[in-house]
């Protein structure tokens, strides 16, 4: 069974020699986590880089790599995306509505929605403010429904129980660990109430360390079975990952 990380970022705005140090720092903590491999994105930036990040990590065959873009500046970022998926093989698209300022239900969410559908691509949702309220994560998930979408942060802390609520009515929506491994009753919930099939493990890398994240996760002693599934088997199964 892989154990990966679902999210994962890669500083692309240093130099290129910057960008291969931070890439094996990031490796060397996975490592410590006993994590093996971890879907990297670029910083989320005005202007993501996912050039510099395929420069960077495409050798490396632990790194998954994933898009991002700033749909805000129309067709040049839809067409970016299709690039990232056919010349870059990035296989997962993340959106992040707070900082693009994307409404779910908005005109641009559609778009990208259709995009990743059209290019078949996993979706990486960021949740965590009103405006990515897992609500609104749960209504796209609907109208996706053969779209697998991973909403990070499972909306904690203050919208757990809607994250699950939304997950228990879209069997295509996922909730991911970041961030709420650091209170990791929390993800223990999620799996009573879900299934462990339907969680999975990210770090957040720089921001949270992933050794410390899947501590916590192992500190409530899920069971193995558990484990396999939330530190790589689920991800391994919606990404038809074969190593």
């Amino acid at each position: 069974m892989p154990t990966m990380d679902f999210e994962v970022y890669l500083d692309t705005n240093v130099s290129a020699v910057d960008r291969s140090r931070a890439l094996q720092e990031l490796f060397e903590n996975e490592d410590a986590a006993g994590i093996e491999y971890a879907v990297v994105m670029p910083s989320p930036t005005p202007k993501p880089d996912n050039a510099a990040l395929f420069e960077t990590a495409h050798a490396n065959r632990r790194a998954v790599l994933c898009c991002q873009v700033n749909p805000n500046f129309g067709d040049p970022a839809f067409a970016e995306i299709r690039r990232a998926r056919t010349e870059f093989n990035m296989r997962i698209l993340k959106i992040m509505p707070a900082i693009y300022q994307v409404h779910l239900t908005g005109p641009l969410a559609k778009r990208l929605m259709d995009t990743a559908r059209e290019l078949q691509m996993v979706v990486n949702i960021h949740s965590g403010s009103e405006i990515s309220h897992p609500l609104a994560i749960g209504a796209i998930a609907r109208r996706y429904p053969d779209v697998p979408i991973l909403m990070d942060h499972m909306g904690y802390r203050e919208w757990t129980s809607d994250a699950i609520e939304a997950a228990r009515d879209n069997p295509n929506l996922y909730l991911g660990t970041t961030i709420a491994a650091v209170e990791p009753t929390t993800v223990e919930r999620a799996v009573r109430e879900l299934g462990p099939e339907r969680v999975v493990f990210g770090s957040n890398w720089p921001n949270v360390y992933a050794d410390l994240a899947a501590e916590a996760i192992r500190r409530r002693r899920l069971g193995t079975e558990v484990e396999e599934l939330i530190f790589g088997g689920n991800l391994a199964r919606i990404l038809g990952f074969a190593p």
